[in-house]
């Protein structure tokens, strides 16, 4: 097994735990991802990469976190690129593919650790129109999905970490790049669905650095009104999406 890649700062986790637990709203806002996410699993177990703070097992009973180093949070460490394969029924991950500098990677290791008929679930950022000039005014992490570019390899700053929030969009959100779809055949994988959501409700939690905008109660009616906006606006709009991909059945 090679080294890994720390993409993000792990000493940030304590922090994030200490927010999550003193905001209802912040969880009333991700308990909703979680439950779309949720309507997308395939039967069989569920394997979380990136779990962070390992949250997700609220959501998703039976579910094994892990994260690119062993963490207290975490059930075992597992890299992106050498994902176990034990026939896994589910692949989650919540805000992972846009730290990868090898997401082409991460979907072959993906799809050999998948039984057949097995699925992908990816939460990301969407770089929409107003996605792309939210984060970039309120985000430190760059959204430039037009840097997302063949051969999808990318290069670490030189701390180590990488990001740009722009990944999903770029690789699914515009039509799929050729590089990408011949990847993804390769693979055995075909995309289920690409769905957008969160327009204000998702910035009134304040995330995991500032305080609430709205309690719970009214982030989750917000959350309401903005299931029955159509995908042909949010397309534009949105500002995370929801990638499912699956392994295809041998023939």
């Amino acid at each position: 097994m090679s080294e890994p890649l720390l993409t993000y700062d792990l000493s940030l986790l304590d922090q994030s735990l200490a927010k999550w637990r003193s905001s209802p709203a912040l969880r009333a806002v991700y308990a909703d991802i979680y439950h779309e996410m949720g309507l997308a699993l395939a039967p069989g177990s569920i394997l979380e990469i990136g779990s962070g703070i390992g949250v997700a097992r609220d959501y998703f009973p039976g579910l094994v976190t892990s994260d690119v180093v062993a963490t207290p949070f975490v059930d075992r460490a597992v890299s992106a690129y050498e994902i176990p394969a034990q026939g896994w029924g589910n692949i989650i991950a919540m805000d992972v593919l846009h730290h990868l500098p090898e997401p082409l990677r991460f979907f072959e290791s993906a799809a050999r650790a998948l039984a057949p008929g097995g699925r992908i679930i990816l939460a990301e950022p969407a770089g929409t129109a107003w996605g792309r000039i939210f984060y970039r005014w309120f985000h430190h992490e760059p959204c430039r999905p037009e840097e997302i570019r063949p051969p999808y390899q990318f290069v670490a700053a030189a701390d180590g970490e990488f990001a740009n929030m722009g990944m999903g969009q770029a690789l699914f959100g515009r039509g799929v790049p050729d590089l990408v779809a011949a990847s993804l055949e390769k693979s055995g994988l075909k995309i289920v669905g690409v769905r957008y959501r969160d327009l204000l409700a998702y910035p009134a939690t304040g995330g995991f650095s500032h305080s609430a905008l709205l309690p719970a109660a009214g982030l989750r009616a917000l959350l309401a009104l903005e299931r029955l906006l159509p995908q042909a606006l949010l397309r534009f709009l949105a500002l995370r999406m929801i990638v499912v991909l699956e392994k295809r059945n041998p023939a």
